[in-house]
């Protein structure tokens, strides 16, 4: 693996298993939640990097985290592309579906039972969110159709983000509005 993948990884570890080695090794006994979700966020890093590349070797560890990915999601009820997420993704708690085609951002964070997708299957395909870098989604938020959102942004729980958002802040509703802005 190249150094800048070595590099991500490391940022993922040090935030979901922690620096201290007690720590890590009490989640990994404990069948901890967060250390499955960090497990399954590596695991969707290193098949993206397996995808990009060519070679039998490749194909065959592409192969490999393909199915642990898969088997790792069906568990958590965790949906990710391979390469559809940037740097540090946080994820409090399981549910969370992001459709093929959408791009989300450095520092993310998920609270649970979000859906990042198109507006159905008559839609286009990869007619998926963009989503900029510090977005936070409060549980049960959703962001539906080909739309972009600014850095910055929170979008509160329970709601509907279904049109661009272009200004940083607070955002809430069905559909969602500014309710308090960034400044």
């Amino acid at each position: 693996m190249d150094n800048k993948l070595r590099e991500i990884i490391k940022e993922d570890k040090q935030y979901y298993f922690g620096k201290e080695m007690k720590k890590s090794l009490y989640r990994r006994i404990t069948q901890n939640p967060l250390y499955k979700r960090g497990e399954y966020v590596i695991v969707c890093r290193k098949l993206g990097y397996h995808k990009a590349h060519t070679g039998l070797c490749h194909q065959l560890l592409a192969i490999i985290y393909l199915r642990k990915k898969n088997i790792l999601g069906k568990k958590l009820n965790i949906e990710l592309g391979p390469d559809e997420f940037g740097r540090r993704l946080r994820i409090y708690h399981n549910d969370i579906v992001v459709n093929a085609g959408a791009v989300i951002g450095d520092d993310c964070e998920f609270y649970g039972n979000n859906c990042i997708g198109n507006k159905g299957s008559g839609s286009e395909p990869l007619g998926a969110p963009t989503i900029g870098n510090n977005v936070s989604f409060g549980v049960g938020a959703n962001a539906i159709g080909r739309i972009s959102i600014c850095d910055h942004v929170q979008v509160s729980s329970m709601s509907l983000v279904n049109k661009d958002i272009t200004e940083a802040g607070l955002y809430g509703g069905v559909p969602a509005q500014l309710i308090r802005s960034k400044t």
